[in-house]
């Protein structure tokens, strides 16, 4: 018989997940400092070890780490939540799944190109191929069957990471020319992709579309995490409901 599915979820905050943990069953939390990491099932024994991280991309990669010590079997670490749009055809709700991750502040030039990672000689990381398809798969299955409807269309494509909230349209049409095809733009996900890949373990990156990282984005974000926080929940159980389609490690 198989072993039960074991997925790390990260968000910066409660309400990027969905701060009820009663979704939960035989559930136990762990302290480490200011860090808390809750450990349980869900649905037929899926195991979940779930995190807030904090802001920031060192909050970030903190917590994965943590997340992966306390839980050296976890199958999948998965970071989750809101971030603001890049591509203009995106619209609030919308859902991306990253294809590709980038630090679009990391710049180590004249020794390395603009972006590289030197840790690991690249700029762009890409999620195994395997996950990357279960999990665009199960949105889409779950967009079909209505589960979604408050969400917007998902997607795949690239998202970058960086320790600034962007809200000038300057900034962002910067980045948008210096990367092409840029989606989403957020303050965590590239940083656990990368413990995740210097780990050897598989990761995804799944965000939500909040605002339109533009001279507003302030308020939309402030307005809309307050909604997202009860639905959030939805977009992970799609994933969770269609466990067993999901690869064997």
């Amino acid at each position: 018989m198989a072993r039960a599915l074991h997925i790390g979820v990260l968000g910066a905050m409660p309400e990027e997940i969905g701060s009820d943990l009663s979704h939960l069953q035989q559930l136990r939390s762990e302290q480490h400092g200011d860090l808390t990491i809750h450990h349980g099932t869900w649905g037929e024994g899926i195991r979940l070890s779930l995190a807030w991280s904090g802001w920031g991309k060192v909050s970030a990669a903190r917590a994965a780490t943590r997340l992966l010590s306390s839980a050296p079997d976890i199958d999948l670490l998965l970071f989750t939540g809101v971030a603001g749009g890049a591509d203009p055809s995106l619209k609030q709700w919308d859902v991306v799944l990253a294809n590709a991750v980038v630090q679009h502040d990391m710049d180590s030039r004249p020794l390395f190109p603009r972006f590289t990672l030197p840790a690991l000689n690249r700029a762009q990381l890409n999620p195994e191929s395997s996950w990357l398809t279960w999990a665009s798969r199960a949105l889409a299955q779950a967009a079909q069957a209505g589960e979604l409807d408050e969400f917007g269309s998902p997607s795949t494509g690239l998202i970058a990471t960086g320790d600034r909230f962007i809200c000038d349209s300057a900034v962002l049409d910067t980045l948008r020319e210096a990367l092409p095809g840029l989606k989403a733009v957020e303050m965590e996900g590239a940083a656990v992709a990368q413990v995740a890949e210097q780990e050897g373990m598989p990761w995804l990156v799944l965000r939500v579309i909040s605002d339109g990282a533009d001279a507003s984005a302030a308020q939309s974000f402030g307005d809309f995490i307050q909604v997202y926080d009860r639905r959030a929940w939805c977009l992970l159980q799609a994933l969770l409901s269609r466990a067993e389609q999901a690869p064997q490690r």
